[in-house]
């Protein structure tokens, strides 16, 4: 962020609950902070709070992808295995594997999509990903 983009005490604390408890509501949200609802929709509603939220969200992506797609290469391993009768196929092991692929491939999907969207609006920063 840069210095014109910087939160207020109360943005930040308000960033800190939403990350804290992504399925808050607003008047949840306005219980913890001890603040109004209607002021909880303001401070949602400035964009350098959506900016933050959506920084914050595209880093858990790109974090998440990154988990995925290191355990991508072990999860087709073992499905390898089982499939060669090398290991034990089992139904949850064979659906743990597949959730992980499948998983990994969209994440990486979803991450490339934010980085092509980044630069077709002239955006310096891509989204991140597998690093």
């Amino acid at each position: 962020m840069t210095g014109d983009e910087l939160l207020t005490p109360t943005e930040a604390r308000l960033l800190v609950a939403i990350k804290s408890k992504p399925d808050a509501t607003s008047s949840d949200l306005a219980s913890e902070l001890k603040l109004s609802e209607r002021h909880v929709r303001r401070l949602m509603g400035r964009e350098r709070v959506r900016k933050a939220l959506d920084a914050a969200a595209r880093a858990g992506l790109a974090s998440a992808s990154s988990v995925l797609g290191r355990n991508a290469q072990r999860a087709a391993e073992a499905l390898s295995s089982m499939a060669t009768g090398t290991s034990k196929a089992t139904t949850p092991r064979v659906q743990a594997c597949r959730a992980v692929l499948d998983g990994a491939g969209r994440l990486i999907d979803l991450v490339a999509l934010e980085d092509r969207i980044a630069r077709l609006e002239g955006r310096d920063e891509p989204a991140g990903g597998l690093q």
